[in-house]
């Protein structure tokens, strides 16, 4: 039974696991919780843009306890409660958050509902809404969904967000994560018209949409492609954006990260580790021709220099080497000159933003 509700009856769910929920005391634990881990900055984002969409209803049961528990959409639940009550948003230490119209806000003063009898009656309607319904769009339909939205959006002049930056806002995703997803959506178009993808490779299940978009995100993919190894940009979102002279590198591509039949299968098999090798390979020109000309993905890798053994062994020698230039600094005599300890920052400095590149590497490969 669908039912518009008043948002202030609906209660967060202290039973489920999602977020760490089912360990919080009370709703304003709860609360805490989401706040923490559940990204709500761009529901709010997306909701002062356009109010609180009504498409996909929240689903809630009758607790005799608690009354009305709201066991899919607590992330939403949420958003909506912090955005209605500041006063409660301030004391969970929150700031900033938009300022609505009161024709935006009059959009949660209720929240449509899907009512079932207990938690376990919902148990069948949730698993259907998580494999077949729209929750269950995988990273392809996703893509070309925000594409068409992308095509059809129209920006006044008075707006000074971009399309991509207001569709941000709609989506509720990252302008990073959405220009990554949007071109590489373009570049799977022109692959497929250009026949470098197999019938078979046309449905989403077959293959891994991630591998083209992650992908994307690093310069030598970018220049391999012909895209130009500046960052990608609105612009970029474009129909062929692979040119005419670098379209033998597509249908490379379009090989080594989804297969080309039995015989030539995807060079992707653990995304954490041959990914990386990819892209190192792709940096390294001499490693590229190998790979094109025996697609030997280990011999290439090899060539670009990419050791999992070699590379952990840095990794060990550079903290060594790190803990003994940090002891060392108290060893310096009290005249070393100024403009020596001026070189030793500078390469300090240098040295620090590797590590954190590769830190942030490392941790997005998790």
């Amino acid at each position: 039974m669908l039912k518009e509700i008043g948002t202030q009856t609906l209660k967060l769910d202290l039973e489920n696991p999602r977020f760490g929920l089912s360990d919080a005391k009370d709703e304003t634990e709860a609360l805490a919780l989401l706040r923490d881990r559940a990204n709500l900055k761009e529901l709010w984002d997306s909701i002062a843009e356009k109010g609180f969409e009504r498409y996909e209803p929240l689903v809630a049961y009758r607790d005799k306890k608690r009354g009305l528990v709201v066991i899919e959409g607590n992330r939403r639940l949420a958003a909506v409660k912090l955005l209605r009550s500041p006063k409660l948003a301030t004391s969970l230490g929150i700031r900033n958050l938009p300022s609505l119209t009161a024709k935006i806000r009059a959009t949660m003063t209720t929240l449509p509902v899907t009512l079932v009898k207990s938690r376990d009656a919902a148990a069948d309607y949730i698993g259907f809404k998580h494999i077949n319904g729209p929750a269950s769009w995988g990273s392809l339909a996703k893509a070309k969904f925000g594409v068409a939205l992308f095509d059809k959006l129209k920006v006044a002049k008075s707006n000074e967000d971009t399309r991509l930056q207001v569709l941000s806002k709609r989506l509720g995703d990252s302008r990073q994560l959405l220009l990554r997803t949007l071109v590489g959506y373009k570049v799977f178009e022109q692959a497929r018209d250009l026949g470098f993808l197999g019938e078979d490779m046309l449905d989403e299940s077959a293959f891994d949409f991630s591998h083209l978009y992650t992908m994307l995100q690093n310069p030598a993919t970018r220049e391999f492609l012909g895209l130009g190894s500046d960052p990608l940009s609105e612009g970029d979102i474009r129909n062929n954006p692979t040119p005419k002279s670098h379209q033998e590198s597509l249908q490379h591509l379009m090989s080594w990260l989804f297969g080309n039949g039995d015989d030539e299968p995807s060079l992707i098999k653990r995304q954490g580790t041959d990914r990386p090798k990819l892209t190192k390979i792709l940096a390294s020109a001499v490693a590229t021709e190998t790979l094109i000309s025996t697609r030997d993905f280990d011999r290439a890798a090899d060539e670009a220099g990419f050791s999992s053994d070699r590379w952990f062994s840095r990794v060990i020698t550079l903290e060594t080497t790190a803990k003994s230039v940090a002891d060392g600094v108290s060893d310096l005599p009290e005249d070393v000159a100024g403009d020596e300890l001026k070189r030793a920052q500078l390469r300090l400095d240098k040295a620090h933003r590797h590590v954190r590149a590769a830190i942030s590497q490392v941790k997005s490969l998790f």
